[in-house]
């Protein structure tokens, strides 16, 4: 028996609603915009909840961030609309903020109790050397909306009748510490459409740039995870995928860095998540190693 038998990860496929969360417009996308791609066409109700308004998302000194958050706003419904998401829904902090970290989680929470999910995703409030301080804030208060949205006494924003409401697990994304793999081979196009999409973000020639990363790291993803086609996904078995493997795409990864010289065409992608249940989230000296 491991402590998988005993709590064990949470089917993300298996999600019938996904409430994403994302700091800024293009998070979902970045990380997880393939997958939302094939839960949707799967049947998935999916809605975004984006918590800041990205007006401070340009290094153009020109530019104003009451029309950039406008922009990014029509930016985040058009990329939705490409993946198949049935509602966006807005907080609109100011970007860069320092938002009030209980009053994000009661705003947070609020949205679960009402919109019930079976899932919730978001950037992973834990990975290594992530300083902006809205993922990290975020992440973290997304997390503990799926633990408080559970308790009746917790009082969520707005403070409504809607009841307490336990979701079944949570999906981090941008995730050092994956264990679940998901096969987005048909959808991988896709979540680049999206990407395009955020004109303010992703201009031709910096998406180009980042794609080579992107394919990068989806390859080495599906190939660390030993999916099989039939069952499109696979939960780790406790190997890193930093540890280093060779692909016969013709590159290698050394320590989880280096430079892709090539990706095949046509090759299997994979997008990663550390995938919890509210039993992992609180008091659980065994879910850095799950």
């Amino acid at each position: 028996m491991t402590i998988k038998d005993i709590m064990p990860i949470p089917d993300l496929l298996a999600c019938r609603r996904l409430l994403c969360v994302q700091p800024h417009p293009d998070d979902n996308e970045v990380g997880a915009g393939a997958t939302i791609a094939r839960l949707a066409r799967a049947g998935c109700e999916v809605t975004y909840l984006t918590v800041t308004d990205g007006s401070k998302g340009s290094r153009d000194p020109g530019a104003v961030p009451a029309d950039l958050a406008r922009q990014r706003r029509a930016e985040t419904e058009k990329a939705a609309a490409l993946l198949g998401v049935r509602s966006c829904r807005f907080l609109d902090i100011e970007d860069g903020s320092y938002p009030d970290a209980r009053g994000l989680c009661r705003a947070i929470a609020g949205a679960i109790r009402e919109l019930r999910p079976d899932f919730v995703l978001c950037c992973d409030p834990f990975l290594p050397y992530e300083v902006h301080p809205d993922h990290r804030g975020v992440g973290m208060a997304t997390m503990e909306a799926c633990f408080f949205a559970a308790n009746p006494h917790f009082i969520a924003l707005p403070e409504t009748a809607a009841a307490a409401w336990d979701v079944s697990g949570i999906a981090l994304h941008t995730s050092a510490a994956p264990n679940t793999y998901v096969d987005v081979t048909a959808t991988w196009e896709l979540k680049f459409k999206a990407l395009a999409a955020h004109e303010s973000q992703f201009p031709p020639a910096a998406l180009a740039q980042y794609r080579v990363y992107f394919d990068f790291k989806a390859a080495g993803y599906s190939i660390a995870a030993g999916y099989s086609a039939a069952a499109g996904y696979s939960i780790a078995a406790g190997y890193s995928v930093a540890a280093g493997y060779s692909v016969a795409a013709g590159y290698a990864v050394a320590a989880g860095c280096g430079a892709a010289s090539a990706v095949a065409p046509g090759a299997a992608r994979a997008e990663a998540f550390k995938v919890l249940s509210p039993l992992h989230i609180h008091s659980n000296v065994d879910t850095q190693s799950c």
